[in-house]
């Protein structure tokens, strides 16, 4: 009679692991590829005389959940936002007392994965 229970399966082989790892990864191309779809924004917020504004509110707003996020700047008037969705169209915009600057987009289409975008607030 052959031997039953957990010592009758054959002992697992190395080889037999990475096979099926390997397996896995071919059928599911999108996990070596996870990196690569996260994108960064950054730029500097300035006036028409280019000088940088500090404390402006800079918003980005993801097209499709409509979900915003904010950065104040700092006194040279840089910002930046990391580990934004690169499969995402966004809206990226500035407020600087009461005034708005141009609204940008960032398109999903677009490969870079360091995005620089200017924003120029025209104060009155």
């Amino acid at each position: 009679m052959p031997p039953t229970g957990p010592s009758a399966l054959p002992p697992k082989r190395p080889i037999t692991i990475l096979a099926s790892i390997a397996v896995c990864m071919l059928w599911y191309p999108g996990a070596l590829f996870a990196q690569q779809d996260i994108r960064n924004l950054s730029g500097t917020v300035t006036d028409r005389q280019h000088e940088p504004l500090r404390g402006a509110v800079v918003q980005v707003q993801e097209e499709g959940t409509q979900i915003v996020a904010s950065y104040i700047t700092d006194r040279q008037g840089h910002y930046r936002f990391r580990h934004l969705r690169g499969s995402t169209d966004y809206l990226v915009w500035a407020t600087y007392r009461n005034q708005k600057s141009k609204e940008k987009t960032i398109s999903q289409f677009d490969a870079r994965h360091n995005v620089k975008i200017d924003l120029i607030i025209k104060l009155e």
